[in-house]
């Protein structure tokens, strides 16, 4: 019988190879998401017309992702999340998993997504509030 014990550095070699797989993985999850975007982008480009005029005060953006990690922002993208929804009664206002933004911020959070959320946004795991 062949006693195999796994030295220290055996373990280490092993678990930074699958840590560097995890990695790739997830950066080819999200360059396929990524892929899908600029399809969402011309379908965002035609509520813009009449209906999204007289909210000005909608026109800031919550897109800043500074200080967030790699595998955060996999996940924003992986979720296909907008700052304008286009899928009619649903947006991240009106989302089981919205957090209101703080008194002053304009931005909210996700119970799911880190980073700022506006309240117009929408991301693939939208769920509707219950009352």
């Amino acid at each position: 019988m062949d006693n195999k014990d796994i030295t220290r550095r055996d373990f280490i070699q092993r678990v930074t190879l699958f840590g560097a797989a995890g990695i790739g993985a997830g950066s080819l999850l999200a360059a396929c998401g990524g892929g899908e975007q600029p399809a969402a982008t011309p379908s965002a480009e035609t509520p813009t017309a009449a209906p999204e005029a007289p909210m000005a005060e909608e026109s800031f953006t919550c897109m800043d992702t500074t200080g967030l990690t790699e595998q955060e922002l996999a996940a924003r993208t992986t979720l296909n999340y907008v700052d304008k929804s286009t899928m009619e009664g649903k947006q991240c206002d009106n989302c089981a998993l919205w957090v209101a933004a703080a008194e002053g911020a304009q931005c909210g959070t996700c119970q799911t997504i880190k980073g700022p959320i506006h309240p117009l946004g929408y991301c693939d795991i939208w769920a509707a509030q219950t009352a």
